[in-house]
């Protein structure tokens, strides 16, 4: 299995005027992240608006963004809450040059935990790429447990778990059971406390636009510099609450829009903040140092 990098951005799905995805602004976008202080993107994750997606238009993103990127990691974001069409888009994503998966959690349905387990084993299962979980509750309505991440922790692809259900406890447990397993931050907020456990990275919204200081923070953390990382911590906390006042993505997409990212608007029903809400996000953004060179 490859070794997939630390930081990946959940990078923004760019449209044109009409609303089309504008690949140019994708690739574009996409190797500014790289060259920011990435390792590689997560491509039609939550943030990218998977949903409101088609398969083609996934596929070609991948594509797309594989042939820019070079070495850098790509990760398909192509679980949904249908097994049979998240194993369709993991073939996409294979014949696209993708090199792992992101698979969900199935939303809306709520099942059991066995289900939940026969879910991702059967995309891992059906694909030779490695697999990362999705453990988000607040966006799915239910979790994967401990006991389920552990048993897919047993299937020689399933490689880690893009962890956002909030609950540092239970990350614990699992980091303390499978040692090899790798977990990746899916809470920006949680990054410093994730990786002082031990956590491998992170899958980030704020490294738009921080991710050099992000990647600082993780290397001191990795050479035992505690106070350097939490000192940075500190300092981003009040920017990563700011990036998701009126949720993600659509917060997001407005700082990146007000910054001069050529991204075009949402796709409904995401909607951009309003102009109170935008002003204060950008006064708080206009009060860090961003990881920003030039606009694509």
């Amino acid at each position: 299995m490859p070794e997939l990098g630390r930081l990946l951005t959940a990078m923004v799905t760019p449209y044109d005027t009409a609303g089309a995805v504008d690949y140019k602004h994708a690739r574009r976008l996409a190797s500014h992240l790289v060259r920011a202080g990435n390792d590689g993107l997560v491509v039609t994750g939550t943030t990218g608006e998977a949903p409101l997606l088609s398969d083609d238009e996934k596929e070609g993103l991948w594509a797309e963004i594989k042939q820019e990127v070079g070495a850098a990691t790509v990760v398909a974001g192509a679980g949904t809450n249908d097994t049979h069409h998240s194993i369709a888009l993991a073939k996409r994503a294979e014949r696209a040059g993708a090199d792992a998966l992101l698979a969900v959690v199935p939303y809306y349905l709520k099942p059991p935990q066995e289900g939940i387990y026969q879910h991702f084993r059967a995309i891992a299962e059906s694909t030779s790429l490695p697999v990362i979980l999705y453990n988000v509750p607040g966006r799915v309505g239910t979790e994967a447990s401990v006991e389920t991440i552990l048993r897919c922790a047993e299937i020689p692809n399933i490689v880690g778990n893009k962890d956002a259900n909030g609950r540092l406890d239970l990350t614990a447990r699992v980091m303390e059971a499978v040692p090899g397993f790798k977990i990746w931050s899916g809470n920006d907020n949680d990054n410093f406390h994730i990786w002082t456990m031990g956590g491998w990275g992170a899958i980030s919204v704020t490294s738009h636009i921080v991710a050099g200081q992000q990647k600082k923070m993780l290397q001191h953390l990795l050479a035992g510099q505690l106070n350097e990382a939490a000192a940075i911590h500190r300092t981003l906390v009040r920017l990563t609450d700011a990036c998701f006042l009126n949720g993600s993505p659509s917060t997001i997409r407005y700082v990146l829009r007000q910054l001069g990212f050529q991204i075009g608007e949402p796709r409904l029903p995401v909607v951009e903040p309003g102009e109170s809400i935008g002003t204060m996000v950008m006064a708080e953004v206009h009060r860090h140092r961003l990881d920003v060179s030039v606009p694509v």
